[in-house]
């Protein structure tokens, strides 16, 4: 049987990933709570797609920086998930959750992915019988069921499909959290939605956590890598393209 006839496992990665913190959210001191002047989505999925590299520099920071919280770093892609989670859920509480302009971008990335995995099955890289369990395109919830089944096929086959297909592993990353929108905001519709002002307070304490490790693996990053000048390009920076931020790394910058 297709793997694709059954709901993805990555269904509820972002909601494991919150409930695994919750307690962290609950003893974040309300005066560390950081505000949010950042697209979320989109530095989650920056940060989702950065990992593979900061992960490679792991026991590079542990030799060389003893006093970086190597936990903190650790733990980046569950905060990342919990971010997105609870931005998700902040949609949700919203009075009018935006599920037309959600459901717009998702079935255009959809169209997108699809393309790209039908070319490649007529290429025979990747097997077509496994495209059969899509749901197709009309209905919010077949929409996000078919972004994470064709993003975790994609990214199952990644290895040898890179250079041979013009998809980039962030639109498989930016898959999950469209994905993950769209389900929050069709079960919000469904019971009560959460006080707006309780998901605002945890969407701020997701982020906070979220937000500090990445710092923490950009200011270990540009130590290791200063002399090569390639940090940016390893773990790029959250707030790309605007000209100041919440706050710059501090950097450790060899002698």
């Amino acid at each position: 049987m297709s793997a694709l006839n059954h709901a993805p496992p990555s269904l509820t990665r972002f909601l494991d990933a919150y409930e695994r913190v919750l307690p962290e959210l609950a003893a974040l001191p309300e005066r560390e709570v950081l505000g949010i002047n950042i697209d979320l989505p989109q530095a989650v999925t920056t940060a989702l797609g950065a990992l593979k590299k900061i992960a490679a520099q792991r026991e590079a920071i542990v030799r060389a920086l003893p006093e970086i919280d190597i936990g903190q770093l650790d733990k980046l892609e569950t905060y990342a998930l919990a971010a997105g989670h609870a931005h998700a859920t902040w949609m949700a509480a919203s009075t009018v959750p935006p599920m037309k302009e959600l459901a717009g971008q998702a079935v255009r990335l959809r169209q997108l992915l699809c393309s790209d995995a039908v070319a490649l099955a007529n290429r025979g890289l990747l097997d077509s019988r496994r495209l059969r369990g899509l749901k197709g395109p009309q209905g919010h919830r077949n929409l996000a069921f078919d972004l994470l089944a064709l993003a975790a096929l994609l990214r199952e086959r990644w290895p040898e499909l890179r250079g041979k297909t013009a998809l980039e592993l962030s639109e498989l990353d930016a898959a999950g959290v469209l994905a993950e929108q769209l389900i929050v905001c069709m079960n919000a519709r469904k019971q009560p939605a959460p006080l707006l002002a309780a998901a605002a307070e945890q969407r701020r304490r997701a982020f906070t956590l979220f937000v500090s490790a990445y710092d923490e693996a950009r200011r270990a990053i540009s130590f290791l890598r200063w002399k090569h000048g390639d940090a940016d390009s390893i773990a790029p920076s959250l707030y790309a393209g605007r000209s100041s931020g919440r706050r710059r790394v501090r950097q450790l910058q060899p002698s």
